[in-house]
Parts: C-alpha cells; structure tokens; sequence
C-alpha cells in the first residue's frame, strides 16, 4: 500500500487508530524468514493464537525483514507529463518476483501541442524501458479508454506507432460501444462519424465566410480531438482519430476485449490480490447522451443529433462553403421546394413588384442588418460540438483496480462525464473471499479510491460533486491531473483545470494533489501532514533522472505502491 500520510488531526480531535491489516496465519513465513527476523517472530509469537493482533504483527515483521532496496514496489503508477493528453503506465509487481505485468492506459497529445511527434516518441522510447522484458518491451494490455486525438495519437503512423510496432502487446481492451456486434454500439459510431464531418464541414464553411472566422477557430479547436487540422476543407474524408484508436484492433497476435459494465471483475495473471472492475459506459442511451448538470443539480438531455439530423447538417455547410455556385443543384435537403425559392444574386429567381419592394423596403434597409436570420441556422454548428464532445466523453472505459488484502481502489475515469458518473450509482458485483461472497458496489469502490486520475484534464463537467469526488473518502487519496494550461490556452479552453475543483481536490487530498505542468507538491502544500507522512509521501513520489532525451527531468510523476 502506499505511504500512510494521516493529516494532523483537527484541533479537538484524536489521531485515528493505526490500522492493522488481518492476515491469515502462515506456516511458510518461518521458512522464508531471514535469521535475524525469524528470532523475532519467534519471540514476538510466543503465547499467540492463531488470527490474533500478534499475528499481524509477525506479519508485518516478515515484511520489514524483507524490505530492501531490490524489492519493488507493489503497483507504479506512471503519470507522463509530455503536454494536453492522457497516458499512464502502471506496472504491477508479479508473484514470486518474476517481473512485472504492464498496462498502459491512453497514450495520446492535442493537436495544437509543438513537436507532437518527438514528444510522443519520447513517451513510447521510456515506456518501452520501463517495460523491458528481457531483448524487448512487453505492453500486457492497452486500454483505449475513447475515440479522442489527445488520448491515442501515439499510436498513428505520424507520431510513436513505428517504435510500439517493435513492442510485444498482449491485449487490447475497448469500451462495449467499440463491438462492431453490438447495434447500439454501432449506431452510435455512425453517428459520432457524422457529427464528426458535419463539424468539419461547419469550420470550412466559417472559414470561407466574412465575419465568421472567429467562430471557425473556436470551433476548429473541437476538431482537435479527432486529429483533424481547423483549415480542412469542406467535404474531406476524416478518420485520423480511427486510424490510431484502431491501432491494435488491426495488429496481429493482439487479443481485442470488450468490456461491460457491471460484468465480472477481471484478474491479471500472475498479479495475486487484484480485481479490474468496469465501472462505464454506461449501457443505456440516455446515460450516454446526458450532459452538465444544472445548477439545480439536476441534469439535462442535449439534442440527440441522430445520424440523418448531423448528415443534414454537414451538407448545409459543405454547400455553404462552395458559395453561390452550389445552390444550383437540387439541394433535396432543403427546407423548400424549388418553386419556392428566392434567391439573390446571379441565377436566382426574379422577384414579383410586391416582393423586391419589401425586400429593399425592409430586408435591405440601412442599419437592420440585425434583422436578417439567413444564418441563423449556423448556430447549430455550436450545439453540434458540445453535442458530440459530451456523447464522446461519456462513451469512456472506465476503470477501478482494487487490491483485495487492503481494499486500496485506484479509479481511472478517462474523459467520462456526468450520464456516465451517475450510472455508477447502481452498479454491483458478486465477489468470491476466503469465507464465501460478498457483494461489492461502485460507490464502496469509489470510497476506497487513494489515487484518482482526475478526468478531462480536470474540467469542469468530468468529475462529479456529490456522486464522485465527496464519495472519495479515504485520507490516503492522491490525485493527478493531466493538463498543460498554455496548451490549453492555445486550444481556447481558458477553465482548464477548473479552479473550484483544483481547489476542492487539494482540501480532499491534503495537499497531494499532482498537476502535470507543476512541480511535485512543496512543503507549503503539504502543510497538514505530519512530518513523518510528508517524508512518506515525498518518498513514494518520484521523478525521472535527466537523461540526453529529458534534459530536465520532468517527463513523468511516478507513484509507488507498497
């Protein structure tokens, strides 16, 4: 387990008792014990019973007397700091010492980050040393948590899939909604695909029109998360995003899982004492298309966007993109007929007496511009964006890795956001102990969690308030986020972190709150720990060595597990 770092109590209050951990007495300890431990236990254990607290000191005596600076760490959490993006490498400690079993989780960069491509291969040249097996680096499994760029562009052609080609990978593991068996899974990619070229055309199209390039900047940044430049042209085929989230799914001799939620937790071989519960998407169409909550605290359905709605749109803005000379055509998506239509300009349709009078009169009268509505219609492009970020998002492999002997819960919630957090509430699971079953549920889970991966780069709609981080009750919680504000900014996302969460996350974690583009908490921060959990704690917490490839030391956090 991780360092212990109990705060100081609250003025008034008494410390809370040192927790013993129960073990089962073990005949083999003795054997295994060094000499010097074994006259320990043999005195410490004299008189004792079977199950007593003397038992769980003898315990914790053998493994004292076996730490030393070979032994490794239980679990690593590997926290990489490249810029805007998710990736983290944990590497869990194997019985008997045989090495460590590997899992990496998203390996992904913004597109508006400098150098994307020597970064991304910094991130893959360390992950393949740290995951060294002997001649080559074995990846066990990775997790492709959800179809965004800033989460899984290491693994196109253009940035670090040349050197993960050269890496042994055992699995994969997607979300339910990647099954190309499961029919709501594949409606809703087909229509994830159409929002996506809807966008794109929308962007062209506000590019090529007076007045509007803001708005096409604005909205170019959403294309960000699906690799596609903001100067696209209206019409180009998109699936730049695809090609890397399908990376693995089309390489040999890699083994594709779907995972459900609620379904049995999973085990990891050779890894004694750990459960892998998934905790989303959620399976129902509603969770996933449910957005922010209000300010009520009650949550809202945005516009379904269905697959002919968003077609509809991206060819509104393809043909608005191409100019006059497009409405030329046939135009079958428009909302009039032919013989109904007035058009300006060359090739339009003349206007009676009565009508080009109003039209002067009124429609082109000087100063009621403001008047007009012909592109009042654009204002969907908006509503599109946040329509498609939100469904996305909530379409995110959720993950919980519980060990089972200190009920430690490490809670990865990718980009999830609101439908997804609150279908956690109901999920339960059946799970076998020394003594028969017992039932386990998320928010017993989420109450055990001691590291948080805090989602979307700590935005403000990607962790829960009531239902999600006041349900983190452990005082050993440790949580990370993976932001670069200057990337950020530069992607026109000026909340990025939000400051109310940042805040409330550092009260939670009693100062243990790491941010990628910060250094590692100082004492100040820290300031309520004891100072023997503050040397814990800085102990656990470890940076690379300057090397040729990161000169400044600063390419990850690493948190060590006991």
């Amino acid at each position: 387990m991780p360092a212990h770092v109990t705060p100081h109590p609250e003025p008034g209050r008494r410390p809370p008792e040192p927790k013993l951990k129960r073990v089962k007495s073990a005949p083999g300890i003795l054997a295994r014990a060094k000499p010097a431990a074994k006259k320990k236990i043999e005195a410490r254990g004299a008189g004792r019973t079977e199950g007593s607290i003397g038992d769980d000191a003898l315990a914790a005596t053998v493994k004292r007397s076996r730490k030393s600076k070979d032994v490794i760490p239980r679990l690593r959490i590997r926290m990489y700091r490249h810029g805007l993006g998710d990736c983290m490498l944990l590497r869990f400690r194997k019985e008997e010492g045989e090495g460590t079993y590997n899992v990496l989780i998203d390996c992904g960069l913004i597109t508006v980050a400098s150098e994307p491509q020597a970064k991304m291969q910094r991130v893959a040249r360390d992950i393949a040393a740290a995951c060294k097996d002997g001649d080559k680096a074995r990846i066990d499994v990775v997790v492709m948590t959800h179809e965004h760029w800033d989460h899984v562009s290491g693994f196109h052609s253009a940035q670090a899939a040349p050197l993960f080609d050269k890496m042994d990978i055992g699995e994969v593991w997607y979300a339910w909604t990647e099954d190309p068996r499961n029919e709501l899974g594949k409606r809703l990619r087909a229509e994830r695909a159409e929002k996506v070229q809807a966008l794109a055309n929308a962007v062209a199209a506000f590019g090529a029109t007076p007045g509007m390039e803001a708005r096409a900047s604005e909205l170019g940044a959403m294309l960000g998360f699906f690799g596609i430049e903001a100067g696209a042209a209206a019409g180009a085929k998109i699936g730049r995003t695809r090609e890397a989230f399908d990376y693995l799914m089309n390489r040999q001799n890699v083994r594709t899982r779907y995972l459900e939620p609620g379904k049995a937790p999973r085990t990891l071989p050779g890894v004694p004492g750990l459960r892998v519960y998934t905790f989303g998407p959620p399976q129902d169409e509603g969770m996933i298309k449910r957005s922010a909550p209000t300010k009520k605290g009650r949550e809202v359905y945005e516009l379904s966007a269905e697959q002919r709605l968003a077609a509809n749109i991206g060819a509104a803005f393809e043909r608005m993109a191409a100019g006059p000379a497009a409405h030329e055509g046939a135009c079958e998506d428009c909302p009039f007929d032919p013989i109904l239509r007035r058009q300006e300009g060359p090739g339009g349709q003349r206007y009676s007496r009565a009508l080009g009078g109003l039209i002067d009169g009124v429609w082109n009268a000087p100063d009621q511009e403001w008047r007009k509505i012909e592109m009042d219609w654009t204002q969907a492009a908006e509503t599109l964006a946040l329509n498609l970020d939100s469904h996305t998002n909530n379409t995110c492999l959720v993950l919980a890795f519980e060990f089972t002997d200190t009920g430690e819960v490490m809670l990865f919630p990718a980009d999830a956001q609101v439908g997804n957090w609150l279908s956690w509430q109901d999920l339960r699971w059946t799970v076998k102990t020394a003594t028969g079953t017992q039932e386990v549920s998320a928010p017993d889970l989420i109450a055990r969690t001691v590291f948080y991966k805090v989602g979307h780069h700590g935005s403000h709609n990607a962790t829960l308030r009531t239902l999600g981080l006041e349900q983190m009750t452990s005082e050993d919680l440790v949580a990370f986020i993976p932001v670069c504000k200057e990337e950020a900014k530069k992607n026109r996302w000026m909340g990025m972190p939000f400051n109310p969460l940042v805040k409330r996350l550092g009260e939670k974690t009693f100062g243990r709150l790491l941010v990628a583009d910060e250094p590692k908490p100082d004492g100040e921060q820290l300031g309520r720990l004891t100072p023997a959990a503050l040397k814990r704690f800085d102990k656990s917490v470890t940076t690379p060595e300057p090397t040729a490839d990161d000169p400044d030391g600063n390419l990850w956090f690493e948190l060590g597990f006991e």
